[in-house]
């Protein structure tokens, strides 16, 4: 897999009045406004397995976007279905999962927010004509690497990278050691454009190295760590394999700062690392009442009754919710679902006010880069927001 993720959604959902004509070639039965068949939002997903603590929280949050939407009479004048399919985190079942849900009438489809496991669905939804939508990390899900039918919700990898280079730029931080997991394309760009940008602030590493997630032992990287003597960590993984990681650095000795990439948000995995500290990472929303968006507040509130439990991470429930928003608002717009009319209106959004922040798309560039990122620190195993962030400069190396 290739990408990040993220978690959560909003509260109640505004849904535009309903547009009059616009019909597509589906006829009265598929895509007119008024017909009686509901417009299918097709997942495919990792139910189980690795990915099954992201997709999870993204069924979760576009469940809710449905139910919101369908309270207020539908999107027009039909009502949202959602079904789910599962992949098993299998990179062998991911095209008949995909397959699967356009056999039962899918009209949207949205992946896994990776691009490994996501990327290979979407080609299959994109190949039926059909729009793909999803949240992973690297530059590859959109327009370049799958096609022009493939919209992204999440910024990327390279602003998570560079985003923590200009944070750790601002402390004042001099002497950066990089740590970065090859089992991911997500994690692997997050450590490159973090040097990247470092660099181009002026700054050098003193020193880096590789990890691959699921290795027993970090012996290598800590004695690494230890003799450049850094005064910051670059922690750029994802669990489960990076939470061993930083257990390892913190018994080590090594109490520096440290930074980390977005797949950490959350606190499913600190129990493997207790009373972690110093630790601070990018996210999509707040968890604990202390997001600057009091919509995506309420949103957590509202989740936690719903499945009875607080949110495990922020980005992933919120990416889901704010997809099936953007579907509902283009199809609103476009006055059909049919997918050319669609894609136009996906094309114009311009700082589109999704619970997951302002979000834009043209028609060459489907990856909001550009979009804030709040910044959480973790003291004692709990996150708290300390700020928000919008990148500086990629370097002229965006996606977009």
């Amino acid at each position: 897999m290739r990408h990040t993720r993220a978690w959560r959604a909003i509260a109640p959902l505004t849904v535009l009045a309903a547009l009059a004509a616009g019909c597509s070639s589906g006829g009265a039965a598929r895509g007119e406004p008024g017909s009686a068949e509901p417009i299918v939002i097709g997942q495919t997903a990792g139910t189980t397995g690795f990915m099954s603590v992201f997709d999870i929280p993204v069924q979760q949050g576009m469940q809710l976007a449905v139910d919101d939407i369908n309270a207020r009479g539908g999107v027009l004048g039909r009502q949202l279905k959602m079904i789910t399919t599962n992949n098993e985190t299998d990179v062998s079942k991911i095209q008949t999962a995909a397959q699967d849900v356009l056999d039962q009438g899918a009209e949207f489809v949205v992946t896994s927010c990776d691009f490994d496991i996501g990327g290979p669905a979407a080609r299959v939804a994109n190949d039926a004509g059909k729009i793909a939508l999803g949240c992973a990390g690297g530059p590859l899900y959109g327009v370049d690497g799958v096609g022009p039918m493939t919209y992204n919700f999440y910024p990327g990898s390279r602003t998570e990278g560079a985003l923590l280079a200009e944070y750790a730029k601002e402390k004042g931080y001099s002497r950066p050691f990089v740590i970065t997991d090859q089992g991911l394309e997500y994690s692997q760009v997050v450590g490159d454009f973090f040097e990247k940008r470092w660099t181009d602030l002026g700054g050098t590493l003193v020193g880096k190295e590789t990890y691959q997630n699921g290795d027993e032992s970090a012996a290598s990287q800590i004695a690494a760590a230890q003799r450049a003597n850094p005064d910051v960590i670059l922690v750029a993984s994802y669990p489960p394999g990076g939470a061993t990681l930083l257990r390892q650095l913190r018994a080590a000795g090594l109490t520096q700062p440290l930074l980390g990439s977005a797949a950490f948000d959350g606190t499913y995995w600190t129990d493997a690392v207790p009373g972690l500290s110093d630790f601070t990472i990018l996210s999509a929303g707040g968890l604990n009442g202390d997001d600057p968006v009091p919509a995506r507040n309420e949103f957590f509130t509202r989740l936690q009754q719903r499945t009875g439990e607080p949110a495990a991470s922020a980005n992933y429930p919120l990416e889901g919710y704010s997809i099936v928003q953007a579907i509902a608002r283009a199809v609103e717009r476009a006055g059909s679902t049919d997918t050319a009319a669609v894609k136009a209106e996906l094309d114009r959004f311009t700082n589109e006010d999704l619970l997951l922040g302002p979000t834009t798309f043209t028609a060459d560039c489907h990856i909001p880069s550009g979009r804030p990122m709040l910044l959480k620190t973790y003291t004692d195993g709990t996150p708290k927001v300390i700020g928000q962030r919008t990148v500086q400069s990629l370097m002229g190396q965006a996606p977009c």
